[in-house]
């Protein structure tokens, strides 16, 4: 209702303006109206070409700070609770908003939680809707915003995790799609949000959810990562998905007018700089077609990647047939693998291998990309890498022989 009451305002001052005649009036004109507020920022006013010459302080703020002044009010609570596969009718949508969580001092590990349990398909969806997730003073045992298993459809709507000091603002295995619209993450310990579909078990860890029935579709929109991955227990990518297709139901993720702003004062205390922007990588040999990548799609629009520091690619996605860049702005300020990586080590993670690469209309400074290859003789990886500053332009390249084909 309120995006519909904003597009009739601004129709109406158009419509307005259109009236006035095209000649001055013979008499002295009526005083003006009073001056109008300036209508509410948009996604679209989110334009990642636009802060390609900005400083990376400007650049955590160039959208995040609106995002969040703008949120619904919020009922106060010490953390969100527990979820069950009990609290689900069969086939309904479950549905929580409005509630920010400031998780005290000596609360373990998480602010909500939905346990495992039993394994057993859940109907409907899980909607987080307006929603913020923190840590209190000294609440230094916080490992998760949210740690969810076997997860139906997810969607996280207009929510903001911030200072997650161990891990990760949300850690969802989930079973379908997912979405991200509307979403921030600040200073996040290890990884904003991850993803991790995992249907058998993984290292120490049993199953985390069921098979996929369908083509997964997964969408982030006018989502923000700040300065995310600095002294967590586990650093890593700002926005990971483990699995998130496979070879019998390949997934597609799509993501929009999103920032990802990395700007380090200091190492970390082990001295590791371990942070990127987004990862898509299989992590279970992508089951159970052999041959067959896990994505058909992954593609970015109007994003911005800005890392100071850190020693992983500001993007690293493996095992998709097309993938593709438009109107992103890629910066690297010393930072150790100012790369765009396809297919990072290929041959280890099965016999898949990215297809098509596209970028149009991208800026980049100091950013590659990087396409890994098969090993040769002596077992040593190959890459070829290749410049991506396109203005006004489309670059494609072929992800098997990493040539450049226009």
């Amino acid at each position: 209702m309120t995006e519909l009451n904003d597009l009739s305002r601004r129709v109406a001052r158009i419509e307005a303006a259109l009236a006035q005649p095209i000649l001055p009036a013979i008499n002295p004109p009526e005083p003006p109206d009073p001056p109008q507020p300036p209508d509410p920022p948009a996604p679209g006013d989110f334009v990642a070409l636009d802060c390609m010459y900005n400083d990376a302080t400007d650049n955590k703020l160039v959208r995040l700070p609106a995002l969040r002044s703008g949120r619904a009010p919020r009922e106060d609570v010490g953390t969100l609770g527990d979820i069950r596969a009990s609290d689900w009718e069969p086939d309904q949508d479950l549905v929580w908003r409005d509630k920010q969580s400031v998780v005290p001092q000596g609360y373990a590990q998480w602010s909500s939680n939905m346990h495992k349990g039993t394994l057993a398909r859940r109907g409907g969806s899980y909607e987080w809707n307006n929603i913020g997730v923190a840590s209190g003073l000294n609440a230094t045992q916080l490992k998760w915003g949210t740690r969810e298993y076997n997860a139906p459809r997810r969607l996280f709507i207009d929510c903001d995790f911030t200072e997650i000091t161990q891990e990760h603002g949300l850690y969802v295995s989930p079973s379908g799609a997912t979405v991200l619209s509307g979403c921030t993450f600040l200073r996040v310990g290890s990884q904003g949000a991850q993803w991790a579909y995992r249907p058998l078990p993984y290292q120490q860890y049993s199953a985390d959810n069921m098979p996929y029935e369908a083509e997964p579709r997964h969408l982030v929109t006018d989502s923000h990562f700040v300065d995310c991955g600095y002294k967590g227990t586990r650093p890593s990518f700002n926005l990971t998905y483990f699995d998130p297709g496979t070879s019998e139901f390949p997934g597609t993720l799509r993501i929009a007018n999103s920032s990802f702003v990395c700007d380090w004062p200091t190492e970390r205390q082990d001295g590791k700089l371990s942070t990127g922007g987004l990862v898509v990588t299989p992590s279970q040999g992508n089951l159970p077609l052999a041959g067959q990548n896990m994505m058909r799609e992954v593609s970015l629009t109007n994003c911005l990647f800005d890392f100071t520091a850190g020693d992983r690619s500001l993007a690293s996605i493996r095992s998709s047939d097309e993938i593709a860049f438009e109107d992103c702005a890629f910066i690297a300020r010393d930072h150790v693998q100012p790369f765009i990586t396809i297919d990072k080590d290929y041959g280890s993670m099965g016999d898949t291998k990215s297809k098509r690469i596209t970028f149009r209309n991208c800026r980049s400074k100091g950013v590659r990309l990087n396409i890994m290859l098969a090993a040769n003789a002596e077992g040593q990886q190959q890459s070829v890498k290749h410049d991506i500053d396109c203005p006004s332009g489309e670059l494609v390249f072929n992800g098997i022989t990493g040539a450049r084909i226009s």
